[in-house]
């Protein structure tokens, strides 16, 4: 099946194509802004353990600490003492069984949200108890539940981490009273306490200077095995404080201010410097530090080479400047949806209650991005076009993508592989001999060229992929170099 459609290039874009194969199967409208992907100068100074780009990253979001009004006014201060519970140790479980089947056994790392006290963000700067109220009956330590599902969760190929935050500061935390003491808490040049957004906040350089962090830190992986996970998840790694701050006509907005402490006379740099200890503090234990967002929670720009993965990613230098291996994201955004992005299964399953229903969400979303950004991942990126309608994402031999209209299409050698709601990609981390085909409204003998580079004999067999398993499949023919498939709704098919 091809679809040639012409090109609206400027000539730089133009001439940016020439001599590629098919180049112009995808159209945008109007004048064309060409980026090309140019290869910034690049060095780990850290030593991770996982390739982010050829890995699924998830949050699970088990729980929420609730807080009353009165000791809110603008600032969270403390917990109330309740919480919502949205799942369970034993449900995350389920969930990464279900993920796992889905996802045909593709590397995953799964980072629990509200694992400690009563839930997310409670009782920071401590995180040294487990949530009872998301433990197993069994487990006297709500902390033991935590550890058997990081050792249950490798067996179906994900590794299980931890959310924390090194930034807020609670005056209901065990530590409350110990980092007042110690002066390690930001303030202003007067001595007043500064209030953020979320609770008091900590100067990373005082905290680092007086060993403090060091001393969590080390306490926390004897807790919990996080040396052996080997990556760890530090949420609102801000170098600067978030103010909330009411406009006049009564909206809320965020003022960020920097140093972090006036008090203690550090600069901005130096708050920055302090995040880098830490980082490589994490490092140099065997863990890696993935962070929430590139700016300002970054440590001066991805090619200093701190954090292999953000969760929301959407710097444009990055994405032109750096390969996947080298900094990827989980949530995508805008045009650079049109490099990949992925099912944000956190979102999933916190809507999604009934885990059945929660799973089928699951599989159509991961066919509709991260499947397909698992496929480009693998080649080199060379430009990202523009234009008012959209985005083209052009790759090395002969990969093209066009995001618009919030669907992400592929095409190789001008064939078309997807059309953001129909498929037929190949799942490389099983082999050079696996394609994924799925549709989410359905196909009847749809026909579709095997991309080069996938080798499919003609014996090939399929199954219907569930969260359950797989089940076999025949409503399929191979003839030559084409695959014709028959799918219902939502229906996900593994040949091999």
């Amino acid at each position: 099946m091809k679809r040639i459609i012409a090109l609206a290039a400027t000539g730089v874009a133009a001439g940016l194509l020439v001599g590629a194969a098919n180049a112009d199967v995808f159209a945008l409208e109007g004048p064309v802004k060409t980026n090309e992907f140019r290869q910034a100068d690049f060095k780990w100074a850290v030593h991770p353990r996982h390739d982010y780009s050829k890995t699924y990253v998830v949050k699970l979001f088990l729980s929420q600490a609730e807080f009353d009004p009165v000791h809110l006014g603008k600032y969270k201060m403390r917990d109330n003492g309740k919480q919502k519970v949205y799942m369970s140790c034993e449900k995350a479980l389920e969930a990464i069984k279900g993920m796992d089947a889905l996802t045909l056994g593709l590397p995953k790392i799964v980072y629990l949200v509200g694992w400690q006290y009563n839930g997310h963000d409670s009782k920071y700067p401590a995180f040294f108890e487990g949530n009872r109220a998301v433990a197993r009956a069994s487990d006297k330590d709500p902390l033991d539940s935590i550890r058997w599902l990081m050792r249950e969760a490798k067996k179906h190929h994900t590794t299980v981490s931890l959310h924390v935050n090194l930034f807020d500061a609670y005056d209901d935390s065990p530590l409350f009273k110990e980092y007042v003491r110690e002066d390690v808490l930001a303030r202003e040049k007067d001595g007043t306490y500064i209030l953020g957004d979320w609770g008091y906040k900590v100067s990373y350089a005082a905290e680092w200077e007086k060993g403090l962090l060091q001393k969590r830190v080390d306490r926390l992986c004897e807790l919990l095995p996080i040396c052996e996970a080997g990556t760890i998840h530090v949420d609102a790694f801000h170098s600067a404080v978030p103010f909330p701050v009411v406009g006049a006509n009564g909206r809320h907005s965020i003022r960020m201010r920097s140093p972090i402490s006036p008090w203690h006379g550090h600069t901005r740099e130096q708050d920055i410097d302090a995040k880098r200890n830490i980082v490589k503090y994490l490092d140099a234990k065997g863990i890696d530090v993935t962070t929430e967002g590139v700016g300002g929670m970054d440590v001066g720009g991805g090619r200093e080479g701190y954090f292999p993965m953000y969760w929301h990613y959407n710097n444009r230098t990055y994405a032109l400047s750096l390969k996947p291996s080298q900094a990827c994201g989980g949530n995508v955004y805008g045009s650079l949806c049109a490099f990949g992005s992925n099912v944000n299964g956190e979102t999933v399953f916190r809507r999604n209650p009934d885990l059945d229903r929660a799973l089928d969400v699951f599989k159509r979303e991961f066919c509709k991005t991260t499947l397909v950004c698992q496929y480009l991942n693998t080649f080199k990126r060379k430009a990202l076009l523009e234009g008012r309608d959209g985005s083209i994402g052009v790759f090395e031999d002969g990969v093209r993508t066009m995001w618009k209209g919030g669907r992400l299409s592929v095409a190789k050698d001008g064939e078309i592989l997807s059309d953001g709601s129909d498929m037929l990609i190949p799942a490389l981390w099983l082999g050079n001999g696996a394609l994924v085909a799925y549709s989410e409204k359905g196909c009847r003998d749809r026909k579709w060229k095997v991309p080069t580079g996938v080798k499919l004999a003609n014996k090939a067999k399929a199954c219907t992929v569930t969260a359950k398993g797989c089940e076999a499949f025949n409503k399929f023919k191979i003839e030559g170099d084409s695959v014709t498939i028959t799918l219902a709704p939502n229906e996900m098919v593994l040949i091999q």
